[in-house]
């Protein structure tokens, strides 16, 4: 066992209860943290199957591995969650999403003092300013993918190839009132799709500078063919250019306002962890070995608040899941941990680390299953010494 693994051994925390429920965050691109507040949480009764559209997830948050919940809600799954994070100024303040009244929608909560004001539509990411958010079919999306949509959520063009009436909604944050941006029929035909081909925005994410965002637009898989992807960038007033056309694109992180940092194929190179000029289209490559490595090929990338390091995990391999750094000054790679894993009875409801730096880059959080339950552990980020 290597030095680093016995570190990580020796430093890891696992930060919620022990009990007899399932905790975990989501993904690694939400803000499970904001300056020294507490770690938030989605708190469940199961872990082995995909939710249903009655099944209730608590959400709260986590101080001396006690949970408090804050609220609940049955729009959520395994992979994102609620899209629980913080707002990024407002003090004591999240969002999440819920179905209520008949209607999905976005919750904006203060914690404190129990106050709430709703957006229209459940979002799928909000602005880095908090003004602005971006909504889609997440129905259209549990068809696609069950872990990454919501039950109860009815695609009402679920027979329309590229719906006119539907694409992405800009939702505007404040007054809780959106207005649809970008339609399925134009964004097709942006995308490299044609008329024969099931579209969908699988992942959206805005810039660091709130005035564009990133979307990974996908085809449903004909049988035995795997889905493409076309990375597409859009602006506020619904403006579009693609960047990568019909090819393999799979996480990625904003490293500034025209800069993506994605694990994808570009032009005729192997798939790999790129640093992409979103305007340009240049390229650099910044390679990670260990996800060369076929079975492993991805990585749910981050990048430290410093830009000095990348982290990010892979999949399952060999009942193990192992978060790996990478010195943006150095060009060395190195296994940071490594996780035991359980293994899902079905895609949708794995657990991936999804790690991210938390309290200010201070220590990395994660989901984990080494337990034998779901759980969020920590580790200090001073592991990243290389």
């Amino acid at each position: 066992m290597s030095s680093i693994i016995s570190e990580y051994i020796e430093k890891s925390k696992i930060i919620t209860p022990d009990d007899s429920f399932h905790y975990f965050f989501g993904y690694y691109d939400m803000r499970a943290t904001v300056g020294d507040k507490p770690h938030l949480c989605h708190k469940v009764k199961f872990m082995d199957r995909i939710p249903d559209a009655s099944d209730i997830c608590e959400v709260g948050y986590l101080v001396d591995k006690k949970f408090y919940k804050i609220g609940e809600t049955t729009a959520w799954n395994f992979q994102q969650g609620a899209m629980l994070q913080y707002h990024p100024y407002l003090e004591d303040t999240v969002y999440y999403n819920v179905f209520e009244n008949g209607k999905f929608q976005t919750v904006t909560l203060n914690f404190v003092t129990g106050e709430k004001k709703y957006a229209d539509r459940a979002t799928a990411c909000i602005s880095p300013d908090g003004k602005w958010g971006l909504a889609v079919n997440f129905g259209r999306i549990f068809d696609f993918r069950p872990g990454y949509g919501y039950a109860g959520f009815v695609d009402e063009y679920s027979d329309v190839n590229a719906p006119h009436n539907d694409g992405v909604f800009l939702v505007d944050m404040e007054k809780g009132d959106s207005k649809q941006i970008l339609f399925y029929d134009s964004l097709a035909k942006i995308s490299g799709f044609d008329d024969e081909q099931k579209v969908l925005v699988n992942h959206i994410t805005f810039n660091t500078t709130s005035d564009r965002f990133v979307m990974l637009v996908r085809n449903f898989p004909a049988p035995n063919k795997p889905w493409s992807t076309s990375m597409v960038i859009g602006d506020l007033n619904g403006n579009t250019h693609a960047v990568l056309l019909n090819t393999y694109v799979s996480h990625y992180f904003w490293v500034d306002s025209s800069h993506i940092l994605a694990h994808c194929t570009v032009g005729t190179r192997k798939s790999s962890m790129f640093i992409i000029d979103v305007d340009s289209g240049e390229a650099i490559e910044y390679r990670l070995p260990y996800f060369s490595q076929v079975i492993n090929g991805d990585i749910h990338c981050n990048l430290s608040p410093d830009g000095n390091y990348i982290i990010g995990d892979g999949y399952d391999f060999g009942g193990y899941r192992s978060l790996q750094g990478y010195s943006m000054k150095t060009g060395e790679a190195r296994e940071l941990l490594k996780a035991k894993t359980m293994p899902p009875v079905c895609t949708d409801v794995r657990c991936d680390l999804h790690a991210q730096f938390v309290w200010g880059g201070k220590y990395i959080s994660y989901d984990t299953t080494e337990n034998g339950k779901r759980e969020i552990a920590i580790i200090p980020a001073d592991i990243l010494d290389f």
